[in-house]
């Protein structure tokens, strides 16, 4: 799992998910896929998606207005 090097870089999240997605959380773990607990499993996907999404620069990305027809 992707993590600081340094413990003290971490910071810490809470969030609130679907009761859906928090039950697959919970399965994954228990499989032991990803991480051994639900927020082990939370953190690798986030932490992997955003690491992505920096490569990606998808902080660079605009989004275009709809055209003026579609308003």
């Amino acid at each position: 799992m992707a993590r600081p090097e340094n413990r003290s870089e971490a910071r810490a999240l809470s969030l609130t998910l679907p009761v859906e997605t928090f039950n697959y959380l919970v399965l994954l773990a228990s499989l032991g896929k990803l991480g051994r607990t639900e927020n082990e499993v939370a953190t690798h996907i986030l932490v992997r998606e955003a690491y992505a999404m920096h490569a990606r620069g998808f902080h660079e990305m605009r989004i275009a207005p709809p055209p003026d027809d579609e308003r």
